[in-house]
């Protein structure tokens, strides 16, 4: 297990996540993998939860189907991701509008390939990313509680926590169509370097709740039950 990778296993532990945490790297040079298998999916999410079992090199082309993703990840620019067809459908449906499209976050450079894999496996990620539920996100927000509640589209918390915060999604409508996303599960990104520093504070906020659940277990059975 690499420096990079040690956090998969408290992370888990910590949030009780029931999927591996994701990494994401952002290269700077031609993705390392020649082998183009990789089938075309309707948006770069879509390389999310296939990436909690098996690396995956993607490039620009791999998240073209998707004009909003790739500009959240600083493969295109913005007048591009607004002449997009699929643009076009989701700002006339309603779902988005053009002022707000112009507020997304997007990634302050383009790179030249994203991989995507379990943390266990990474050297040098930028972003990790994992599933939450409502209980974990609790944890979370216990432990860090400046954490950012991110706006639709999903994919922004990527650009935000490669900026440095934490950033959680509770889904959109269009990545949860893609990706199959249970509504009981949300997403979060956190900075790759900032996971030491959330990991002490987990450790602190979960001992604190098992205290306080302690406490009012104890303090609930005084009471008699309602029917």
């Amino acid at each position: 297990m690499t420096p990079a990778s040690a956090p998969a296993v408290p992370l888990i532990e910590l949030l009780g996540l029931a999927h591996p945490p994701v990494a994401i790297t952002f290269g700077t040079e031609p993705a390392t993998s020649s082998d183009r298998s990789l089938p075309a999916q309707p948006a770069g999410c879509c390389f999310w939860e296939p990436a909690q079992r098996q690396p995956l090199d993607t490039r620009a082309a791999d998240h073209a189907n998707c004009s909003t993703g790739s500009y959240t990840h600083g493969l295109i620019d913005m007048a591009t991701a607004a002449s997009g067809a699929d643009t076009a459908t989701l700002i006339s449906s309603g779902w988005i509008t053009p002022a707000d499209f112009g507020l997304v976050a997007h990634l302050p450079f383009r790179p030249t390939s994203i991989r995507y894999e379990p943390l266990t496996d990474a050297t040098s990620p930028d972003v990790v990313l994992v599933r939450l539920s409502p209980s974990s996100l609790m944890t979370l927000q216990g432990a860090c509680p400046d954490l950012r509640l991110a706006t639709r589209p999903q994919c922004q918390i990527i650009p935000l926590a490669y900026s440095g915060q934490i950033a959680v999604s509770p889904g959109c409508a269009v990545s949860r169509a893609r990706t199959g996303l249970p509504a009981q599960e949300m997403t979060c990104a956190l900075p790759s370097a900032s996971l030491p520093a959330v990991i002490d504070r987990l450790r602190q906020a979960v001992a604190a709740d098992q205290a306080a659940t302690g406490y009012a277990a104890t303090d609930r059975r005084r009471f008699a039950a309602l029917d």
